[in-house]
Formats: C-alpha cells, structure tokens, sequence
C-alpha cells in the first residue's frame, strides 16, 4: 500500500517510532497489567517496541503524519502476501522480547506476564473475521497532539483505500475510551474477551463503505 501524502517510515525513523509508541501506550491497561511498575515499565517498554518496530517492520507498512512521528500508524495489508517472512520475524522477535524481559527483570514475573498474556499480545481474532482484511497493528498519536487533526489524517487514506478495495479493516483495543473515537470513523465491536489479567480486549472491524 502507497499512501503519498504521508511519511513511509524508515530504519532512521525507528528511534522516534519508539518514542512515540513508549510515550502513547504507557498508560494503556495493557502494558500498564503486564509491567505494573511504573520505573520498570519506563525502562522495558522502549526495547518491547524495538522488537516489535524491527519486527513489523519485516510485513508491514509503516506511515506517520511527518518525519517528527507525532502519530504513526502501522498496518498489515493482504494484498502484499509476506507470509512465510511474518512466520519467521514472529517466532524470532518473540524470543528476542523474552530474552531482554529476561534480562531486565531478574524476578523473570514480567516475562511470565508476557507469556500469560498471549491472548492479548495475539492478532489470531482477525483470522476468523474473514479474508481480505487490513489489519491496523498500531495507531497512535502522542498526547500533545491530539486534536491537531493528526489522527484523520493517518487513519482516512487507510479507510479509503480499503473502500476502493473492498477490503474490511480490523483493529483491536485494550481501552474502552477508545471505542467512541473508533465507531465515528465506522468501526463496530466483532468480538471481546478477558483473560488471566483484569483486562478486555475490544476486536473491532469496519466493513467497506461502497460509494454510490
């Protein structure tokens, strides 16, 4: 997917993609229930999104709103058939995170946390939701940002390619503030689930709007 009017991120982007997602999701329910310690969450959240900027990477395409990466917004398209490569960057990425939690965590309970929270840490949902679906890995927008019109302008080239496509978008959310936000822009809860940790998982999807 080529989306012009936007910023394709690079590997010299990754050190403000980083900053940008550490930044977005630190309060998330999520990162906030797998590393509940404020200092450590400071200090492990920037390598977890190495692995996972390095990681999607591999499969994925990568745009922000300008090289500065006030918002970004990463997503996995159907059409670019990365399969056995998403394969091989998973199960790689997936021990290089345990290994640094590991290694930054002497108790080994954050990478128990990690492990326990697969479920949610799993795209697997979006499978049975069909085929043809762009999937939004990450979107996010850093805080003194917001309202600037940052948000619309990433995530409305992705929804009009989609219509033009027929595809349907998927995305998943561990904050129920969110979902408002997600419904304005045609989003509808597929499916929801808890697990081990105090924690839901909203999976939602957005059917193509065929224009008349």
């Amino acid at each position: 997917m080529e989306i012009c009017n936007l910023h394709k991120l690079r590997r010299e982007d990754f050190e403000a993609v980083i900053r940008t997602l550490t930044e977005c999701f630190f309060e998330d329910p999520l990162y906030k229930a797998l590393i509940p310690e404020r200092a450590q969450r400071m200090e492990i959240l920037p390598e977890v999104f190495d692995c996972d900027t390095n990681e999607l990477a591999q499969y994925c395409d990568m745009y922000s709103d300008s090289p500065d990466v006030n918002g970004l917004i990463m997503l996995e398209d159907p059409a670019e058939h990365k399969g056995a490569r998403k394969y091989l960057a998973e199960r790689y990425f997936a021990y290089l995170t345990e290994q640094r939690l590991i290694e930054d965590d002497e108790t080994g309970e954050i990478a128990e946390n990690f492990r326990n929270a697969k479920e949610f840490l799993s795209s697997d949902w979006v499978t049975k939701a069909g085929q043809n679906i762009i999937h939004i890995v990450y979107f996010a927008v850093r805080k003194a940002y917001h309202g600037k019109g940052i948000a619309h302008k990433l995530i409305y080239p992705v929804l009009e390619y989609a219509d033009k496509n027929g595809l349907q978008v998927a995305l998943e959310t561990h904050n129920a503030a969110n979902l408002d936000m997600y419904r304005h822009y045609g989003f509808e809860i597929f499916d929801e689930f808890s697990g081990k940790f105090p924690l839901y998982e909203y999976c939602l999807l957005r059917t193509p709007k065929f224009k008349q």
